[in-house]
């Protein structure tokens, strides 16, 4: 099913429309009970279908714009918006499904099985058992695992990529932007407003750190890494690129996150890189794999988030006081456990982690139950020896190998938007190290997006090129 003309494409929308409407008159007639809410969700879900397919490059920068605004939404505006965003992500796979059966669309063949088999692990769940905080667990690290090859497989992935990078240019500032402003108006009036002291608003050395739209600092550094990484990799030189490249690094420096300093770092290695200095490139690279890795050995502390979260087997003997981690040996020991067996297939999905914290929430945040005492990691490496071991985390490691090969397979080929999937590569491996980057909303979804898309790309930019190539004399 490749993007028809104008006539088709509407036709495709209105029998959508149509087919909607055609329910919720026959539910109606026979006497069965259905809100308008249930409709708006249907009619949601049909043009989030019909748009990936039909208008891939609208339907990616939707989401690249409504992705981020949904955290701050949900504080100030609608506390049940958060679902919107699985809906979305449920459209993208159902569109993705029917391109690869109809159209015969097709992903790399080593990422769709490393995917695969890292879904598997997640499935089986060799360390413990199936309940709620397992299916979280499963849903948390499967969605981006999948939007990942929705990106690979979606049609047009040139322009969708352009129309994505504009997308996130824009909306990186208008954060950074809103971010700033948090500055100026204080954590008390953020408090004000609906925000909360235990959620989004804190402070370090005495000042505010920023989170934009976004549900902590950490999310709102990493998603101004992603922006920071479309105007350096991307966006030619110029106004709009000094203009939003300055604001996107201000409001970076106001999250006062220092991770941040590794993100900037491995992006300028990548600069370096592609204006032809590999040596110094080199040399930023090792500089920063050494500080990434000081960082997730460091055992005095860290300045990852940490919280408390409901032990998964539904109460522990330490009652229900609240367990805070603040440093890596703590996080060490909440990865890996005592027990040898354990590092190899890991502890189980959801016994450790932000799954498990979100197995007590109710439909919105606010409902979760009293946490009782349990641990939490604060590290997308950690955390996937803690759900699925080493085996696991080997399997997610192979993954990123693979993108990296492509990625510098068709930057030898001449893509320029290779660059910016090596771009969005590094800044989540760096955040992996002081935050659970894999799963976290939204910078894992968007980060898995937008990687599949720039990887299509570049792949049809790579094919382009060699196909207008005269053929060579033997």
């Amino acid at each position: 099913m490749r993007p028809g003309p104008a006539g088709v494409d509407l036709a495709v929308l209105v029998g959508g429309a149509a087919a909607t409407l055609l329910f919720a008159y026959v539910s109606v007639r026979t006497g069965a009970t259905i809100s308008v809410g249930a409709i708006a969700v249907i009619a949601l879900f049909i043009v989030a279908v019909i748009g990936f397919l039909v208008y891939p490059q609208i339907a990616v920068a939707a989401t690249v714009v409504l992705f981020p605004l949904v955290p701050a939404l949900k504080v100030l505006v609608w506390a049940q918006i958060g679902p919107v965003k699985d809906l979305i992500v449920l459209a993208a796979i159902v569109a993705a499904v029917i391109l690869y059966v109809f159209d015969r669309r097709r992903p790399d063949n080593w990422v769709l099985l490393l995917v695969g088999l890292l879904l598997t692990l997640y499935v089986i769940n060799v360390g413990s058992g199936h309940n709620l905080a397992w299916a979280q667990g499963v849903r948390l690290v499967g969605e981006p695992l999948m939007l990942l090859l929705v990106g690979l497989i979606l049609p047009d992935p040139r322009r969708t990529f352009r129309y994505a990078m504009w997308a996130l240019v824009g909306i990186c500032c208008f954060v950074a932007a809103y971010g700033l402003f948090q500055q100026l108006v204080g954590e008390w009036t953020l408090v004000g407003w609906g925000y909360s002291f235990s959620e989004q608003v804190r402070t370090a050395y005495g000042h505010l750190r920023s989170f934009g739209t976004l549900d902590e600092p950490f999310d709102y550094a990493g998603l101004l890494a992603f922006g920071a990484a479309a105007v350096f990799l991307w966006l030619r030189r110029g106004p709009a690129a000094w203009g939003a490249g300055s604001l996107i690094l201000l409001g970076l420096g106001a999250s006062l996150v220092r991770t941040s300093i590794l993100y900037l770092v491995g992006l300028v290695a990548l600069v370096l890189w592609r204006w032809g200095n590999a040596a110094t490139a080199l040399l930023v690279a090792a500089t920063t794999l050494i500080a990434g890795g000081l960082v997730l050995a460091n055992t005095s502390g860290t300045e990852a988030h940490t919280y408390a979260v409901s032990s998964a087997g539904g109460g522990t003997s330490g009652g229900s006081a609240n367990l805070i981690l603040n440093g890596r040996v703590s996080a060490w020991e909440a990865a890996v456990g005592s027990n040898p067996v354990d590092w190899v297939l890991g502890r189980g999905v959801g016994q450790v982690g932000t799954a498990a914290q979100r197995a007590t929430y109710t439909l919105t945040q606010s409902g979760e139950s009293a946490p009782t005492q349990s641990q939490a990691v604060d590290s997308g490496y950690l955390a996937t020896v803690a759900d699925v071991g080493i085996v696991g985390l080997v399997v997610l490691l192979a993954l990123f190998a693979r993108l990296l090969a492509l990625g510098g397979s068709a930057v030898q080929g001449g893509s320029s938007a290779a660059w910016v999937a090596l771009g969005f590569l590094v800044v989540m491996l760096i955040s992996a190290t002081t935050g659970a980057s894999f799963t976290s909303f939204p910078n894992a979804f968007l980060g898995m997006l937008l990687v599949g898309v720039a990887l299509a790309a570049a792949r049809e930019e790579v094919g382009t090129s060699s196909a207008s190539e005269p053929p060579g004399i033997s």
